[in-house]
């Protein structure tokens, strides 16, 4: 092989190996816009109200609580939504979770805990006692050692011990260290003026039967609408208004169960999805409750897999 052709082909590489790179970069920049520039606007909540916030994570759970500049957070969503969740946040000048519950070790409810801990100044973390051998939960605790977090796991489910959240008072109805994770949920209710709101996690009907329950405006519905728990002598207890179920438009196990779904009609319950409703935002005087939908997604798990996507279609077609 003569000299010239060798320098040609050499030249001829160099020449795609820098198209490819250049390739790379306005893909990478691409990328940085689509997934790092999430258009949260500033709601200008009004901070003399209760407002919860029911986040559209997709197939997981996430809720954000606030009022008179106080701040709860309920839950993380999966591990790609912690960063939407952090930049909704920081769009409503949130820089400190008071009260951060994750109510047990599944991955769609601690996933995105990571990211928060690591943007957020944190109160008080409260988690149940028990643990996992996911690598998801194994990255939430080196993060809370990093970050040197206040963790609680000694809190105590009590009908009587009422903690404050500005003007509202919360309290914690279960806990539990036992080795079924969706059962060891923190069930939390809040009580602002004559409205009263509950969270169930994953709980089922087991714990359903377990508690003295109050009577309740809007029912957080437990573990997406599952059939194992929203029973028929749960709603008789508790006659809540109004059912927010958190769920992804595609899931492995069909939630909502249709007979939750039925059943909760069947009881007069005004119902509403994340997959269908978007985000949804509960404002509240004390006395009156309004229910907006806004069309906010903080679910960072498609997003997430079309640039994977794309960034192995272009490493594919360089190493071909």
């Amino acid at each position: 092989m003569n000299k010239k052709k060798v320098v040609s082909q050499i030249l001829v590489f160099l020449i795609f190996f820098v198209i490819i790179i250049i390739a790379v970069i306005i893909q990478n920049n691409n990328t940085s816009t689509e997934t790092n520039s999430p258009k949260y606007a500033d709601l200008n909540i009004n901070k003399d109200e209760l407002n919860i916030f029911y986040l559209n994570v997709g197939q997981g759970d996430s809720t954000f609580i606030t009022i008179n500049g106080y701040n709860m957070l309920i839950d993380s969503g999966n591990d790609q939504d912690g960063y939407y969740i952090v930049e909704f946040l920081k769009a409503q000048n949130v820089k400190k979770i008071d009260y951060f519950i994750l109510t047990h070790f599944d991955e769609d409810h601690i996933g995105g805990a990571y990211k928060i801990l690591e943007e957020l100044e944190i109160g008080v973390l409260y988690m149940p006692g028990n643990s996992n051998k996911t690598q998801t939960y194994k990255k939430l605790i080196s993060t809370i050692d990093e970050k040197n977090i206040n963790v609680d796991t000694t809190i105590k489910a009590s009908n009587d011990t009422e903690y404050s959240l500005g003007n509202a008072k919360w309290k914690v109805l279960n806990i539990n260290d036992g080795n079924d994770l969706n059962d060891s949920s923190i069930v939390t209710e809040i009580d602002y003026g004559k409205t009263k709101y509950l969270f169930m996690g994953d709980a089922t009907t087991k714990i359903e039967k377990q508690i003295e329950w109050n009577k309740v405006d809007i029912l957080k519905v437990a573990h997406h609408g599952s059939d194992s728990s929203t029973s028929q002598e749960f709603l008789d207890k508790i006659s809540p208004k109004y059912a927010i179920i958190s769920v992804g438009n595609t899931n492995a196990h069909d939630f909502p169960k249709a007979e939750i779904i039925e059943r909760l009609k069947n009881n007069d319950i005004e119902t509403y999805r994340t997959d269908q409703d978007g985000t949804i935002w509960v404002t509240s005087d004390g006395t009156t409750i309004k229910i907006n939908c806004i069309e906010y997604n903080l679910d960072g798990t498609g997003r997430k897999q079309a640039i994977i996507f794309k960034r192995k279609y272009l490493y594919a077609f360089f190493f071909c």
